[in-house]
């Protein structure tokens, strides 16, 4: 085998055992799963559709989409709300916990976030 393309072949291992190793990790992260400390809502029921990862303080928060499936990985309880004229007003799907979630509680435009 010639130098040139002994070279070649070790240049096209390493670049394929290296490629592995920079994938950045928004291409690597499971779209239906919620990083730890976040909030996450999808679009879909059963987290599918387009998902929203947000960082949650205690308050209250009108969403400006429809989710129609939560999960709660944040150290705080969260109230989803159906709102129909601000916080606290309309209807009450489902309260998370820390480290839960709600695959089809209807349709969440609003959040209530609360310390435990």
């Amino acid at each position: 085998m010639s130098i040139l393309r002994k070279s070649l072949t070790l240049t096209a291992v390493a670049g394929a055992l290296l490629g592995g190793t920079f994938v950045s990790p928004a291409a690597a992260a499971d779209p239906n799963t919620c990083p730890k400390g976040y909030a996450c809502g999808w679009t879909g029921a059963n987290r599918t559709g387009e998902r929203a990862v947000n960082s949650l303080t205690p308050g209250c928060y009108p969403l400006n989409r429809i989710n129609r499936s939560v999960s709660n990985q944040t150290s705080y309880r969260v109230e989803l709300w159906h709102v129909t004229s601000g916080c606290g007003t309309g209807t009450k799907l489902a309260t998370l916990k820390p480290g839960t979630y709600a695959d089809n509680p209807g349709a969440v435009n609003g959040i209530a976030v609360y310390k435990i």
